[in-house]
C-alpha cells in the first residue's frame, strides 16, 4: 500500500493520527479539509520520484476529497487519482473512495484498474477508532483497525492492526507530540517488516511544512517533504 505523503511516511500509515489531506489516499474518513502537496524519494533512490497533490473541502457534514499520487521512473510510471466522499455526524464518519490506478512499463500499453476503499470512524473526546478496507477488489487489499487516545494535551498515540490480503498480519504504533504551537514531532514503528518512521512538522497559521524519514530492513530510508495549507 502506498504511504507516500510525509505524514504517512512518519506515521507508518496510521491515518487515524494524520493531519494531512494527502492521506485521503489511504483513508476514506479523514474529516480534514485543505490542500497538500509532497515529494517523496522512496528508499533514497534517485531514479524514482513520487509526487502528490491532494485537496479536500466540506459542505456542512459532507466532506469531499480528491487528489493524485504520481510515481516516475524512466522505465515505469504510476498514477493513482481518486475521489472521496464521507459524511460525519455526532462523532461518527462513514465514507468511501474510488481509485483509478494506471501504470505502464517502458513503452508498453498502460494498465488500468479500479479500486475502492470503505471506512468508518468514531471520535469521542480524547478517544478514536478507525476501521477501513482499502483496495477491497484488488489482490493488494488491506483490512486496517486503529485506536487512538491522548496521553496529555500535547501527546496523542495510536495502535494499529493490519491484515493484508497476500502478506502476514502486522501491528504498528504511532505518536504525535506537540512541542510548541508551531512544532510537532511524529514517530512510529511497525513490526512486519521492522520499520521506524519519524518526522517534524513546522506550522504557522494555515501553512505547514513537514519532513519525514522511514527506515527499511534491507533498503535505504525513504525521505519525504510536504507543504500543507489548511482552511
Amino acid at each position: 500500500m502506498q504511504e507516500s505523503s510525509a505524514m504517512a511516511n512518519a506515521l507508518s500509515g496510521l491515518s487515524i493520527l494524520s493531519e494531512s489531506v494527502a492521506d485521503y489516499s489511504i483513508s476514506p474518513v479523514m474529516k480534514l479539509k485543505g490542500l497538500s502537496s509532497f515529494y517523496t524519494r522512496p528508499f533514497n533512490l534517485s531514479q524514482i520520484s513520487i509526487f502528490g497533490l491532494h485537496n479536500a473541502v466540506n459542505i456542512n457534514n459532507l466532506y469531499v476529497g480528491l487528489g493524485n499520487t504520481y510515481l516516475y521512473h524512466q522505465d515505469y510510471i504510476y498514477h493513482n487519482p481518486y475521489l472521496n466522499a464521507h459524511y460525519c455526524w455526532h462523532g461518527f464518519a462513514l465514507g468511501a473512495s474510488s481509485h483509478m490506478i494506471y501504470d505502464a512499463v517502458d513503452e508498453e500499453d498502460g494498465n488500468y484498474d479500479w479500486a475502492y476503499d470503505l471506512g468508518v470512524a468514531y471520535n469521542w473526546k480524547d478517544y478514536g477508532a478507525e476501521l477501513k478496507l482499502l483496495r477491497q477488489n484488488l489482490s493488494s487489499s488491506q483490512l486496517c483497525l486503529s485506536l487512538k487516545t491522548a496521553l496529555s494535551s500535547e501527546v496523542n498515540i495510536a495502535l494499529g492492526y493490519v491484515n493484508p490480503n497476500t502478506y502476514e498480519d502486522f501491528f504498528r504504533i504511532g505518536m504525535v507530540a506537540y512541542l510548541h504551537e508551531c512544532i510537532s514531532v511524529i514517530g512510529s514503528w511497525q513490526n512486519e517488516p521492522n520499520r521506524f518512521g519519524t518526522g517534524v512538522q513546522l506550522r504557522r497559521g494555515k501553512l505547514a511544512l513537514m519532513y519525514s524519514i522511514r527506515t527499511h530492513t534491507d533498503l535505504n530510508p525513504t525521505h519525504s517533504l510536504s507543504l500543507d495549507v489548511y482552511w
